[in-house]
């Protein structure tokens, strides 16, 4: 109960450098409340810290909640240096709120449905997604109790990517469920990722709210389609950071990792134009080529991304690590 009342804080200390930063940045346009606003939203990140490093998992949730603020803010600053500060200190405040699950550009995922629909499929949505949800943990933790997973890490790293797949995509589509349930018009935030047959695609399946957000905030800002391969290489380096940070403040260890996998993943989508001319030129032949490239080009360098996976939640793998 003590460590939830630190990841309680957290939180809260995470919201209150948000609102802080809102009313800087609205209270004037001079160099010292924008300064002041941006240094509240980079405390954001260091409010994870209150929480006893021991405690690496409350970290991990209070820096995921960090984050789904600071995405937020940076979207409001971009929207509100356009529109104007005079008006929608309320709304900005609303929109502040953590649901719909990372609902990060304003009011691209606010949008509420039009008609009201029957509650019993979200419900199975929940409900199978749950389900899902912890047959793949328990999946997981039996599969690294065998011999041969735990003496093999490529074995390790498989089993636990096929039931990581499975458990964020229902994950994704119960909570879909539950916003949609809420009166949300929403669709899931992970889309049948494994179907990707480039990498482009993948990180365009893999929360596609979070994709709109760079799209709008460093994809165009930073050349756009007018320099595709520079704003590209950008978004992913940006993407590093942001996942490097927390992952830093969650485990206490700043390794590189969650830089250099997001780095990789940048000159991968600039050559996914050639594996989709492939996909759509080759037949079967030419889809089962990209398909394949594309899962194992993921499956090897996610083995950086997971490295800090592993440090938050140890049972994910059984077998030792190449990168320890």
């Amino acid at each position: 109960m003590r460590n939830l009342g630190w990841l309680v804080l957290a939180i809260v200390a995470a919201y209150g450098c948000a609102v802080a930063a809102l009313l800087l940045r609205r209270g004037g346009r001079d160099r010292a409340c924008a300064f002041g606003g941006w240094g509240f939203v980079a405390m954001t990140f260091a409010c994870p810290l209150l929480i006893p490093a021991a405690s690496s998992g409350l970290r991990a949730g209070a820096a995921f909640f960090a984050a789904d603020v600071m995405f937020k803010l940076v979207d409001i600053f971009r929207r509100r240096s356009r529109s104007g500060w005079k008006a929608g200190l309320r709304q900005d405040l609303w929109f502040l709120i953590p649901f719909p699950v990372f609902a990060v550009v304003h009011p691209d995922l606010r949008r509420r449905l039009r008609h009201a629909e029957s509650p019993w499929p979200q419900v199975g949505r929940i409900l199978g997604g749950i389900a899902g949800c912890v047959l793949a943990v328990l999946a997981l933790r039996m599969l690294t109790r065998l011999d041969p997973v735990r003496s093999s890490f490529a074995l390790n790293h498989a089993a636990m990517l096929v039931t990581f797949v499975v458990a964020i995509e229902s994950i994704s589509r119960a909570v879909c469920g539950l916003e949609r349930l809420a009166g949300f018009d929403t669709r899931p935030v992970i889309r049948n990722a494994y179907l990707s047959r480039t990498v482009g695609e993948f990180w365009q399946r893999y929360n596609d709210r979070v994709h709109t957000w760079f799209y709008h905030n460093v994809f165009l800002p930073t050349g756009g389609r007018r320099a595709p391969a520079r704003s590209i290489l950008l978004v992913f380096l940006v993407s590093g950071l942001m996942h490097e940070v927390p992952f830093t403040v969650a485990t206490s260890r700043l390794t590189g990792y969650q830089l250099a996998f997001f780095a990789i993943q940048g000159p991968a989508a600039l050559a996914s134009g050639s594996l989709e001319r492939l996909a759509r030129r080759g037949g079967l032949a030419g889809r089962v080529a990209a398909h394949g490239s594309t899962i194992l080009f993921l499956a090897v360098t996610s083995v950086l991304f997971f490295d800090g996976m592993s440090r938050i939640f140890p049972f994910v793998y059984s077998a030792p690590s190449p990168l320890r």
